[in-house]
């Protein structure tokens, strides 16, 4: 009887700690696609001096939060997500237009696939 409770013990552990996991980095990317989105807005708006303010924050946010995101994640993905919100911010500084636009849907794809790596799905599972 003993072993069964510590059984389930550590069954409902695990269950907290990947639904707590799930969360994080389902919270994280949400607001990552929401700033991205302003950025767009900003810079459809030819505000590129806040478009540059939100896209550095949002840098400086991501460089904190990274090694986070990697230590949970083992995908290729968390480094090019990083990449492509660099990019976002010297295309800004630049004034490239179109480089940027397609920087940003890069990122926001890289960042749903990070999303949807972590549901537990079967895909995911197997």
């Amino acid at each position: 009887m003993k072993r069964i409770i510590i059984a389930l013990v550590l069954i409902l552990i695990c269950l907290a700690a990947s639904m707590t996991e799930v969360f994080f980095i389902s919270r994280n990317v949400t607001a990552y696609c929401d700033d991205i989105e302003q950025i767009d807005t900003s810079m459809r708006k030819d505000d590129f001096e806040q478009a540059l303010n939100l896209c550095a924050d949002m840098n400086d946010r991501w460089n904190k939060i990274a090694w986070k995101v990697d230590a949970l994640l083992i995908h290729d993905y968390v480094d090019g997500v990083g990449l492509s919100l660099a990019q976002m911010q010297r295309y800004i500084e630049n004034g490239s237009l179109d480089l940027y636009f397609a920087e940003s849907e890069k990122a926001k794809r890289a960042l749903a696939s990070l999303k949807d790596s972590e549901y537990p799905t079967t895909e995911n599972i197997l």
